[in-house]
């Protein structure tokens, strides 16, 4: 994912999000895995379709860890457009939206966006 950037990679257990900075992170030795303040959870498009539907409890435990940090954490989703049925005439639109729960209810909010600047 970072290939030609200047980042080096650990491969360390969180307890949650995909991707996270040590310095924002306290380290509990005995089970050694990293807690973070903010982190980055990647999802592939189908993945993120089971986190909203069959594995929805366990996603929500996730978001639910991260509701006390600082700022929210970061859902990125990776996939085109096409490979979401009845989606296929959205291939070039982007989404942009947030995740919350407030412990008990999972709450979504999309829009369309543009594409992100290249340069």
């Amino acid at each position: 994912m970072f290939d030609g950037c200047a980042v080096k990679m650990r491969d360390v257990t969180l307890s949650t999000g995909d991707y996270a900075i040590p310095a924002d992170c306290t380290h509990d030795p005995e089970p050694n895995t990293y807690h973070p303040r903010f982190a980055v959870e990647r999802k592939i498009g189908h993945d993120f379709l089971t986190s909203l539907t069959w594995e929805r409890d366990r996603f929500t435990s996730e978001l639910q860890q991260a509701a006390e940090w600082p700022r929210p954490i970061t859902v990125v989703v990776e996939t085109s457009w096409q490979t979401v049925p009845g989606c296929e005439a959205q291939a070039n639109a982007f989404l942009v939206g947030t995740l919350q729960t407030d412990g008990r209810n999972l709450s979504q909010r999309y829009q369309r966006g543009s594409p992100p600047l290249q340069g």
